[in-house]
Formats: C-alpha cells, sequence, structure tokens
C-alpha cells in the first residue's frame, strides 16, 4: 500500500455528465497517490467510453480503474463492491452525481489528520446543487478536534450530518475494525426483502475509537439530478435495524457506552420498525435484545403515528379554514 493513498470509490448508475464532473474533481485534486474505483451497475449505456476518456490523465500516482457488473446491484451493494476493491491507507466515498470543489481538501484532510495519531476521520461541508443550502449549519474553515464518542453520541446526524463526499476516513481502521462485518450480503438482503445504506455505519466505527477533525469549509457539492442518489430514501426503521443491532453488540464488548447508547436510541426511539419482521429476527438468531428492541421500537412508531395523525389532519383544517377566510 503506497503511503497516503486515497481510494475514492463511486458506485455508479447512468448520469454520465455527472459522473465527468465526478471523475474531473478528484483529478483536479492536488494530493497524490489517488485510485479511483468506479463500478458501473450495469447501467443502460455502459460508462466505460466515459473513463476511457479521462485515462490520459492517469499516471503512476494517478489510477482509475474501472468495473461494469453484470447485473445491477443497486447502491448499497454496490458500494460493497467498490469498497473491496479499494486499497488505500485513505477512503472516500464519493456518489456519481456529487463532486468536489476545493482542490486541496484531500491534502488537508490527511494533514490534519496526520498531525493528530488518534484522529482517524475528517467531516467539512457541502452545497446541495442549485441552492443556498449546506449540510452543516457552521462554517469555520479550520480543523477543530472533537471527541468522536461526544459526536457520536449527541450531534451526528443533527448538527453534525455531513454528506459522504465532504468525509474522508481511515480505511485501515476499518479494515482493523472488521467494518464487513455489519454490512448484509446481496443474497441475505433479498431473503430478508431488506437494502439499507451505510447507514453512518463506517462513520460510527471510527468515531467510538477516536477524534474527528471537523470544518466548515465548502469542499463538495450534492447533485441532484431527476435520477439522483440524493433523491432516493436509503435509512430507517426495519432496513437499517441488522447494521445498527450489530453496532450495538460491538459496542456492547468494546465497552463503548456511548455507542451502545447512540444505538439504543436508533433502535428504538430514532429509526422505529412498522412491524415486528420475524424474518430479520430468525437471521439475527431470535436474539433476546433484538426481540426486546423490536418490539419497544414497533410500541414507539405506532404511539409516534398516534400522536402525529391528529396533528396532521389538525394543520389542513386550519389551513383550509384559513385559505377560505383570507380569500
Amino acid at each position: 500500500m503506497d503511503k497516503n493513498l486515497v481510494s475514492v470509490v463511486i458506485p455508479a448508475y447512468n448520469s454520465p455528465d455527472y459522473t465527468r464532473k465526478t471523475i474531473e474533481s478528484v483529478i483536479a485534486q492536488t494530493h497524490r497517490p489517488i485510485e479511483i474505483i468506479l463500478s458501473d451497475d450495469n447501467s443502460p449505456i455502459s460508462l466505460k467510453p466515459l473513463v476511457d476518456e479521462k485515462q490520459p490523465y492517469c499516471s503512476p500516482d494517478l489510477k482509475i480503474k474501472y468495473y461494469r457488473q453484470k447485473e445491477n446491484l443497486n447502491y448499497y451493494f454496490n458500494l460493497q463492491f467498490v469498497l473491496s476493491e479499494a486499497v488505500g491507507k485513505y477512503v472516500v466515498l464519493l456518489d456519481h452525481d456529487d463532486w468536489m470543489i476545493d482542490q486541496h481538501y484531500f491534502a488537508d484532510a490527511i494533514n490534519a489528520m496526520e498531525e493528530h495519531p488518534d484522529c482517524y476521520l475528517s467531516i467539512a461541508n457541502t452545497f446541495m446543487e442549485n441552492t443556498p443550502e449546506t449540510f452543516l449549519n457552521f462554517y469555520y474553515q479550520n480543523w477543530h478536534y472533537v471527541d468522536g464518542n461526544i459526536v457520536m453520541k449527541k450531534y451526528l446526524k443533527t448538527i453534525v450530518n455531513p454528506s459522504r463526499s465532504a468525509v474522508m476516513m481511515r480505511f485501515d481502521k476499518l479494515k482493523e475494525l472488521n467494518y464487513k462485518q455489519f454490512f448484509i450480503s446481496k443474497e441475505t438482503g433479498q431473503k430478508l426483502n431488506t437494502m439499507p445504506d451505510e447507514g453512518f455505519v463506517l462513520i460510527y466505527l471510527l468515531a467510538s475509537i477516536g477524534k474527528i477533525a471537523l470544518s466548515g469549509r465548502m469542499v463538495s457539492i450534492r447533485g441532484v439530478p431527476p435520477d439522483s442518489l440524493s433523491r432516493s430514501a436509503w435509512g430507517g426503521g426495519q432496513k437499517m435495524f441488522i447494521p445498527y443491532f450489530r453496532l450495538y453488540q460491538h459496542f456492547a464488548l468494546s465497552c463503548c457506552q456511548d455507542g451502545v447508547q447512540t444505538m439504543i436510541l436508533n433502535l428504538v426511539m430514532r429509526y422505529p420498525c412498522e412491524n415486528i419482521d420475524f424474518k430479520i429476527l430468525k437471521y439475527l438468531g431470535y436474539n433476546r435484545t433484538a426481540i426486546i428492541f423490536m418490539v419497544l421500537s414497533v410500541i414507539q412508531f405506532k404511539l409516534m403515528w398516534i400522536i402525529s395523525t391528529p396533528l396532521k389532519f389538525m394543520r389542513k383544517i386550519t389551513v383550509r379554514i384559513l385559505k377560505k377566510i383570507l380569500l
């Protein structure tokens, strides 16, 4: 493995115009070495000509690896594939419709992590395409180091809710943590009729063992074409029950209490299941704790529905009354 090699993994499907910008923005990074790993998820029209178009820009310290899937995997399983091909010390998950706008981000993020031996994760800011909307609500430009467990417990997915393109992770540490155990295979997904997303699983793992380098500087743009990944719903409820339960077990074994508490909140309160899923429980060996979590989760979902339904009804009535009065 080359020292400080960055693996940029791109699960791709269609959208060649966006993907062209994605690749070009990586090539423009000042850091070297970089490997770009693009997996064409059986697009109707192959993305290989696009990759071939960029091969002249390659060199010994900038490589593009192209793969085309024989059948459509969908995002979650295609992401697993590109990760399995990555060999860098660092990894960036870059969606095919996102692109970098800060040429120095890779270099600066690596420097920020190298300055603190216990920092395995850097997070920066992102614009949503054609809007002033940003993913983080703080904008300071320097790097600020925070305890990963505190961020995981109190701020992740709320104040700190980054786009994948603005996150750089220590891939060697993820391998040490055996990150693959927290994903499900395509065969299992088909059997259980579920397809999670990565659900910040990798971020949770690294946050639990060290510091996070945070910056509010804008380093990327989240593209939103009509068929964008950004427009799809990826997580929540049954979809994330298995990954989050496995994280709960991992944190319990490693005595990471902040991680345990965070996963309990995710499983029961934040992303409750709509109903008891016996296929998932069977897959988990009818684990007693898993059963308890799922039952409490369903109760929470029903309570939320009972509370929210009258409020939604009252809002509609209020809007109709106000329209009649005002018009």
